[in-house]
C-alpha cells in the first residue's frame, strides 16, 4: 500500500510541473512599456509651438514620475527630437513653413521602449502670415509742413491686439527723426516739405490673433506711411471759426496765417484742432483774455425774460465736463514739438490739468490760480420765476442802506413774496462750479426780528441750499441730465437774528456732479404765502478755496 500510494504523488507531481511550465511559456518575451504623457494641448507661437504634456501644469522635471519613463521624444515630420529627461511641456522652434505639423510625443525607458503617444496637429503662425496682414488705416491730418497720424478708434482688431508702435522719418533739413509710441498710437511729424511726399517707416509691435485667440509671440508687423503734403495755399478745416476770425484770422490757408504768433481761446471752446495749421505759432492764450466774454444764455417762461453770463470769467467757474482729450492732442503735439514757448491756462479750468503737467515743469505752460475767495457777481442772478411764481422775490441790488455795514459786498435786499421765495444763481450752460478749486460757497445773512416768525411764518427763520445742473423746466441746459442735491433746511438761530451771520456750505458732494445752479430758498417751502414782506439781506456770496 504504501508503495501504490508513494507512486500516485509522484505521478501527480509530474503532470503539475508540465502543466506550470507550459503556462510561464506563454509569457516568455513580454515587455513592460513606460507610462505615457497624460494629455497634450497645443499651443501657436510666431514660428513655433508649446506642447503642454501633463494635467498638472508645468513642474520640474525632478517632480515627475511616470514609472520607468526616463526620456521624452518629439516627432514631426521626418524630425525626431530627444529630450533626456521627462518634461510637461516642450517648445518646437523652427517651424518656418505656414503648413499642418503633425506632433506625436511620447517617453521610452532605458532599453529603449516607447510609450503609447500623445498626437496632435498644429499650423504655427509664420512670417508669411505676418506679411499678410495689415493695420487699419489711419487718420492724418496735414498742414503743408505737419502731420498728425492718429487712430481715433484704435489699432486692435479681431485680427491683431496692438501694444506699441515706433516711427522715423527725414525731415527737410535731412534730419532722421525717431519716436516711439504705446497705448497711444498718434504721432507729430514736424518740419517737412511742403508739396511733397513724405515717407514714414512704422513698426507695430502686435500679438496676432488665431481664430479669435492670441498667439504666444509678440511680433513686429513693418510698414511704410506715404503723406503727400498740402502746399501753403490749400484751405484748412476750421473747428473754431468765430474764434479764429476773433483773433484777426482772415484766410483759412497756412499762408495766411504765417504771420500769427500768438492766438487766445476762451475756456468754453470746444477743440484746439486748429492751431495745428499755425506754422509760426509760439503762444496760446487760453484764458479768454480780452477778446472774449462769457457766453450768454437767456430764460424765456412764465411771461418773464431774463439772461445770466456775458462779462468777465471767474475762476470758480470752469467749462462743462471739460475739453475732450481728442480735441486738445494737437496742443499736447506742438507742446511735445517744442513748437510752442507759452501757455496761459487758469487752474482747472478746461480740464487740461493732468495733460499740460510736464510742460510746468519745464516752464512753458503758466498755470493761473485764482484768487482764495471770490464773488458770484449779479451777472448770475436769475429770476426764478421763470420756473415757478412760487419763487418770486422783489430784489433792490447793490443794497447800501440799514443795516449793511463795512465788509459787506454786493449786497441784496430780498422781500419774500411767495410760499417758495428764492434766490437764484445760474451759470451759462458752457460752465459748471469749479469745485477742485473752491470747495466751500460761503455768504452772510441778516434776518428780520423773532416777531416776524410767528405763527404759521416760523419756517421763514430757516434757509434751504439746493443745488443743480439746470431748472427743472430747462432740460436743455445741461447735457449730463439732472444732477441735484441739497442741504437739509437750517434754522438761523434766534440769537442770531437781526445781525450779519456767516453761512459756510461745503460743496465737496458736487464733485462728480456738473451743478451750474445755486438756490437759496427761504423757508424751505412751508406752502405759506407770507401776507406781509418777510425781509432778508444776503451778502459777500462767494466761492472760497478754505
Amino acid at each position: 500500500m504504501k508503495y501504490i500510494a508513494l507512486l500516485i504523488i509522484i505521478t501527480v507531481s509530474l503532470f503539475a510541473c508540465t502543466d506550470m511550465y507550459e503556462y510561464q511559456e506563454k509569457y516568455e518575451g513580454e515587455i513592460v512599456y513606460p507610462a505615457r504623457f497624460d494629455t497634450i494641448i497645443g499651443l501657436v507661437g510666431y514660428e513655433r509651438v508649446e506642447l503642454e504634456l501633463m494635467k498638472a501644469g508645468r513642474i520640474p522635471s525632478k517632480q515627475i514620475n511616470l514609472g520607468k519613463a526616463q526620456k521624452t521624444i518629439v516627432e514631426y515630420d521626418d524630425k525626431v527630437v530627444t529630450i533626456d529627461s521627462l518634461v510637461s511641456y516642450v517648445n518646437i522652434t523652427g517651424l518656418t513653413s505656414r503648413k499642418l505639423y503633425r506632433f506625436k510625443v511620447y517617453t521610452i525607458d532605458e532599453y529603449g521602449n516607447k510609450s503609447v503617444p500623445q498626437e496632435i496637429a498644429l499650423i504655427p503662425f509664420t512670417s508669411d502670415a505676418l506679411a499678410s496682414m495689415e493695420v487699419s488705416t489711419p487718420r492724418i491730418l496735414k498742414s503743408p509742413t505737419a502731420a498728425v497720424v492718429d487712430w481715433p478708434n484704435g489699432l486692435s482688431s479681431v485680427l491683431l491686439d496692438y501694444y506699441g508702435l515706433s516711427f522715423e522719418y527725414e525731415d527737410k533739413d535731412g534730419i532722421v527723426r525717431l519716436g516711439e509710441r504705446g497705448e497711444n498710437a498718434r504721432f507729430f511729424v514736424g518740419n517737412v516739405a511742403a508739396g511733397e511726399d513724405t515717407k514714414i517707416k512704422v513698426d507695430y509691435k502686435i500679438v496676432p490673433l488665431v481664430n479669435g485667440k492670441a498667439i504666444l509671440d509678440t511680433v513686429i508687423l513693418s510698414d511704410e506711411l506715404m503723406i503727400d503734403m498740402p502746399t501753403g495755399s490749400t484751405e484748412f478745416s476750421v473747428a473754431e471759426r468765430e474764434v479764429l476770425l476773433a483773433n484777426g484770422v482772415e484766410t483759412f490757408t497756412s499762408d495766411g496765417v504765417s504771420a500769427i504768433e500768438k492766438l487766445v481761446f476762451p475756456i468754453h471752446a470746444n477743440s484746439l484742432q486748429d492751431i495745428f495749421y499755425f506754422p509760426n505759432l509760439k503762444e496760446l492764450d487760453l484764458t479768454g483774455g480780452d477778446l472774449f466774454t462769457l457766453p450768454e444764455l437767456t430764460y424765456d417762461r412764465n411771461g418773464v425774460v431774463d439772461i445770466v453770463g456775458g462779462g468777465s470769467y471767474s475762476p470758480f467757474m470752469k467749462k462743462t465736463g471739460g475739453m475732450a482729450e481728442a480735441n486738445a492732442q494737437s496742443l499736447i503735439d506742438l507742446l511735445e514739438s517744442g513748437i510752442l514757448e507759452k501757455v496761459t491756462y487758469y487752474s482747472n479750468s478746461m480740464g487740461l490739468d493732468e495733460m499740460l503737467k510736464p510742460y510746468i515743469n519745464q516752464g512753458v505752460v503758466e498755470v493761473i490760480q485764482g484768487a482764495s475767495s471770490v464773488l458770484i457777481d449779479k451777472q448770475f442772478l436769475l429770476d426764478g420765476n421763470v420756473q415757478s411764481s412760487n419763487f418770486n422775490i422783489d430784489i433792490t441790488y447793490p443794497y447800501a442802506g440799514s443795516p449793511v455795514e463795512e465788509g459787506i459786498e454786493n449786497a441784496y435786499k430780498v422781500a419774500c413774496k411767495a410760499k417758495s421765495a428764492s434766490l437764484v444763481f445760474a451759470l451759462p450752460k458752457e460752465y459748471e462750479f469749479n469745485i477742485e478749486d473752491y470747495r466751500y460757497l460761503k455768504f452772510k445773512v441778516y434776518a428780520p426780528s423773532k416777531d416776524v416768525f410767528s405763527g404759521t411764518y416760523a419756517p421763514f427763520q430757516r434757509l434751504w441750499p439746493r443745488f443743480m445742473n439746470r431748472m427743472w423746466s430747462f432740460g436743455g441746459n445741461s447735457s449730463f441730465g439732472q444732477q441735484y442735491w441739497a442741504l437739509d433746511k437750517f434754522s438761523i438761530e434766534d440769537d442770531q437774528l437781526q445781525k450779519w451771520t456767516d453761512v459756510t456750505i461745503d460743496m465737496t458732494e458736487a464733485l462728480d456732479k456738473h451743478n451750474r445752479v445755486i438756490i437759496l430758498n427761504i423757508g424751505g417751502e412751508p406752502g405759506v404765502t407770507p401776507s406781509e414782506d418777510i425781509i432778508y439781506y444776503f451778502g459777500n456770496i462767494r466761492f472760497e478755496k478754505e
